[in-house]
């Protein structure tokens, strides 16, 4: 390890007493570690909480530092239990739920890779599923449809992704199908213009013409870029 080798030329080289070196690793098993392997005895080798509680120790309340640092168990029962208690206020709750939605969502948006393939290759490594999941091979297409998708579960509303439009033959798949009501997210500029180009807009045309002539609920959604 460099921090071996380190400890040994300042000890050696810069005649630097054991004592007053100080050595610290982020977890117990590789301070364990680098005690077994310290050619150089005497030296102080911690954690960052292990330092932080021998000064702790040393300070006006040394009684702090003689406690022990709290078990995970006892931090995730407390808390559940705090949880638990606030949400009794309706406004913690969905302030909850808010972050829960955005906990779900990607890091970014297929809508800023320039080529498709990057897109795929974002979607299967990064993008994670919604709630609820979905079809095996299918992949929701942006953190915002996530957000969407959340939304509903948390909703208790059930909802199909991308599957076919069932009033016509030409390939049209909404991004969500709620009962009898279609909800489509559109890419598009505050402009009015869209990153998919004009293709896309005239698709979009096409779209709501097709919800009038059926008579179908539709929604539109708009993710600005």
């Amino acid at each position: 390890m460099s921090l071996l080798a380190k400890i040994e030329y300042i000890h050696r080289e810069l005649d630097i007493p054991a004592e007053q070196i100080l050595a610290i690793s982020f977890t117990k098993k590789t301070v364990l570690e680098l005690i077994e392997r310290c050619v150089v005895k005497n030296v102080n080798i911690c954690t960052f909480h292990g330092l932080g509680n021998s000064i702790v120790k040393m300070s006006a309340s040394p009684e702090l530092g003689a406690r022990e640092l709290i078990d995970d168990a006892v931090i995730a029962d407390f808390i559940r239990r705090k949880i638990a208690e606030f949400c009794q206020d309706e406004k913690f709750w969905r302030m909850l739920n808010d972050y829960i939605l955005f906990y779900y969502s990607a890091p970014a948006s297929p809508g800023e890779f320039v080529d498709f393939a990057a897109r795929i290759s974002f979607n299967r490594l990064y993008l994670r599923r919604a709630l609820k999941g979905v079809e095996p091979k299918e992949f929701i297409r942006s953190k915002e449809e996530q957000l969407i998708a959340n939304w509903l579960r948390i909703h208790q509303l059930e909802y199909r992704h991308q599957i076919q439009y069932p009033f016509t033959e030409a390939r049209y798949r909404p991004s969500f199908t709620v009962g009898d009501v279609y909800i489509d997210l559109l890419q598009i500029n505050r402009d009015g213009s869209s990153p998919q180009g004009k293709e896309y807009l005239r698709e979009l045309k096409w779209r709501r013409k097709i919800h009038q002539k059926y008579q179908t609920k539709y929604v539109e959604l708009y993710s600005y870029q």
